[in-house]
């Protein structure tokens, strides 16, 4: 994961934002979970800023976007409702992991919209331009 695609990819994300009628935040870590890149919107609060990057956090290290694990969190059909208790965590919608091939090199975090699906949705646009960058 580089510093270029790392910024290329949320740059991607703040348009999608915006045009969501939300003050988005995207953020960027690398494969260690070491933020990489962090874009706010002007007016952005530091409640999603600290959300973009637990987001990006947390799918990074469950290999796994957070709203696939919230969902099988809620369902309850997995042993993992303890999983919501790990330090820097948190289980929104709006991390995706980045891979190339099957492995997880970084992870991007969306936070800011009006809802989770929105945040989803940010994530997974900065997530598939990584993809094609990647040549994945």
């Amino acid at each position: 994961m580089s510093l270029e695609a790392a910024l290329e990819i949320a740059q991607v994300g703040m348009p999608a934002g915006r045009d969501r009628t939300s003050d988005i935040e995207v953020a960027v870590v690398d494969h260690a979970g070491t933020l990489l890149v962090l874009l706010r919107a002007d007016r952005a609060t530091e409640q999603f800023v600290d959300g973009a990057m637990q987001k990006a956090w947390t799918a990074l290290n469950l290999r796994a976007s957070t709203r696939d694990v919230l969902a099988s969190i809620q369902s309850g059909e997995q042993d993992d409702e303890q999983l919501p208790f790990i330090p820097k965590s948190l289980f929104l919608m709006g991390g995706v992991p980045l891979t190339v091939g099957t492995e997880v090199v970084g992870a991007v975090g969306a936070a800011g919209c009006v809802n989770g699906l929105d945040d989803d949705a940010v994530a997974q646009l900065a997530a598939q331009t990584f993809q094609q960058l990647a040549g994945s």
